[in-house]
């Protein structure tokens, strides 16, 4: 008459689903500091995917915007890169894109702490992260280039 209360709360048939697992913080830094801006923007993109989060959005149009506006002031605006110039000579634009790249993995990681530390609390293996890892390098690289291309295009 009442078998529901019979059967136990906590088992794998409750109906509830499975817990998401994402890829390590890591390979996040990894991903950010030897693909750049776009590719740690995509990387990041298929965690906010798993985790099923539209929130995210405004978060990655700002990162892209921040991505299209540093490639944008350093072709047209190099005086704000003066200093910057002077110290680092031909690296500044190495330097100041993995400092931007940095800077969008550690938002990412701030949105996504909690789940994070979830994973690590209960000893959850991350997912492979390989083949996502260098697609969004690849990636990441093919539009940086292709981003480039463009703005150099607008020259007056």
């Amino acid at each position: 008459m009442r078998e529901h209360l019979l059967t136990p709360s906590l088992s794998a048939t409750s109906g509830r689903a499975a817990p998401v697992r994402l890829y390590s913080v890591q390979s996040s830094f990894l991903v950010a500091f030897f693909g750049g801006p776009a590719a740690i923007l995509l990387y990041s993109g298929f965690n906010s995917w798993r985790l099923r989060r539209l929130a995210d959005l405004p978060v990655y149009a700002l990162g892209a915007a921040l991505v299209v506006g540093f490639v944008y002031a350093l072709r047209f605006h190099p005086a704000l890169f003066a200093g910057l110039y002077a110290l680092l000579g031909d690296a500044t634009f190495r330097a100041v894109r993995t400092v931007l790249s940095l800077a969008i993995c550690g938002t990412f990681y701030a949105l996504h702490r909690k789940q994070h530390r979830s994973g690590a609390f209960f000893h959850d293996k991350a997912p492979s992260p390989w083949i996502p890892a260098i697609a969004c390098i690849v990636a990441g690289y093919g539009i940086m280039i292709g981003l480039v291309t463009a703005v150099r295009g607008m020259a007056p």
